[in-house]
């Protein structure tokens, strides 16, 4: 309700100061009368001249240009704007003809013997339909600007509504994912009796409250999104125990820097998903911030059988949620030599 109300004022006031500009354009113009110098005299004409043309201005741009111009019949808007000139024009001679020369009668006698005091005056008419010209333009071109930034803002509003749908069904695609490998991982566990359980359903329970609560706004704090990384790392180190050789390091200044949630996730669980080999593998895991860009790479060993066995939504989302966030603006470089994988990824922060 208060935002309506602001948003009517906000137009009030601009037609208002518009309207207060073209009546001084007028005073003006009426004043100069050709001169070197000019007068600021308002004359009694403009009582009829300036309402006449908001009824114009109007009638064109909610009217007129609606049903021709933006649909592109060009023809019959310029004959219609005609016949709206000309009308104007004419209604300003019927008020002088029928108020402003009779008065000019009663107060200036002289000047009614020299003023033409008959109303069908063509030249008089034209010369009004003139004036009314230049104003309705303005008008005309102020209303096409409005469109046009109406128009781009509205396919902003549903370029962004897209686009963070689409980011909210590919994180939502993730989570499961997610989950579903963590919750492997914890059965594995229990399966052997592990005493370190109760420490993974702690962790857990951490993983899941940042991915249900903290995950959910548009960014989170990049010292929170790799604590979150070191607890996937930590669960997933007890599920291979041995069969995997892990390192993860991260350098720079991660205090006040910010990253989308869940971003590097993706990477860190396919090295994990393709890392062993023949019940044996290595991942190596290295983070580097500088002061506005972080720089992760991934490296894992490789089999191209066990590849071929493991499809997952992971890259493919985190490729697509990277379009989308950044479009041209980040590095993504993965590479498959000898027997080892590489995920190189660089980005602002």
């Amino acid at each position: 309700m208060v935002l309506n109300i602001c948003r009517l004022q906000s137009r009030f006031f601009k037609h208002f100061s518009f309207w207060i500009i073209i009546t001084l354009y007028v005073i003006v113009n009426e004043g100069w009368k050709s001169k070197d110098v000019f007068t600021l005299v308002p004359e009694p004409e403009l009582l009829s001249l300036i309402p006449i043309a908001m009824l114009l201005c109007y009638f064109n741009t909610l009217v007129l240009m609606p049903r021709y111009y933006f649909s592109e019949n060009y023809l019959c808007y310029i004959i219609s704007f005609v016949f709206l000139l000309l009308l104007g024009g004419a209604l300003q001679r019927f008020f002088s003809y029928i108020l402003w020369i009779p008065l000019g009668k009663m107060y200036d006698p002289l000047s009614y013997h020299a003023d033409i005091n008959y109303y069908w005056n063509t030249v008089r008419i034209f010369r009004n339909s003139f004036l009314f010209f230049s104003i309705i333009i303005v008008h005309m071109l102020l209303k096409i600007m409005q469109v046009a930034l109406g128009k781009e803002r509205r396919l902003r509003e549903v370029e962004e509504e897209k686009r963070i749908a689409e980011l909210n069904l590919l994180k939502a695609q993730i989570n499961p994912h997610f989950f579903f490998n963590t919750l492997n991982s914890l059965y594995a566990l229990t399966l052997k009796g592990s005493s370190q359980s109760p420490q993974v359903v702690l962790r857990l329970s951490d993983l899941m409250h940042y991915m249900l609560y903290e995950a959910s706004a548009n960014t989170v704090l990049l010292k929170n999104e790799i604590q979150h990384l070191e607890s996937y790392i930590y669960i997933e180190k007890l599920r291979f125990s041995n069969r995997l050789d892990i390192f993860f390091q991260y350098s720079g200044d991660i205090e006040n820097k910010t990253i989308y949630p869940l971003l590097l996730l993706p990477f860190i669980e396919n090295a994990f998903k393709h890392g062993l080999t023949k019940e044996v593998g290595w991942i190596t895991i290295s983070i580097n911030v500088t002061d506005k860009e972080l720089f992760l790479k991934v490296e894992n060993s490789f089999s191209e059988e066990s590849d071929s066995r493991k499809n997952g939504l992971g890259l493919v989302n985190v490729k697509k949620r990277l379009d989308l966030l950044y479009g041209d603006d980040y590095i993504l470089v993965l590479n498959k030599i000898n027997g080892i994988f590489e995920a190189e990824l660089k980005i602002r922060v």
